[in-house]
């Protein structure tokens, strides 16, 4: 399945994979990570039963860190 993860257009390893999955997948960072779908905000309690369909949008911010 393609997804568009970050404006690139992203094959999943496996046909159906929760943001949690994904969010592993990708080695994003426990903390300070925001991730929209189809531009609506998903809380983190909500990643493991939110699961994208194909062609879905998939924004993902990290907070920075340091001056």
């Amino acid at each position: 399945m393609n997804i568009f993860f970050n404006d690139q257009i992203t094959k999943l390893p496996e046909p159906a994979m929760s943001i949690a999955d994904i969010a592993k997948w990708k080695n994003l960072p426990a903390q300070g990570t925001a991730v929209a779908l189809n531009d609506k905000l998903v809380k983190r309690e909500l990643w493991t039963v939110t699961f994208p369909k194909e062609n879905d949008r998939i924004t993902v911010i990290t907070a920075a860190f340091g001056g």
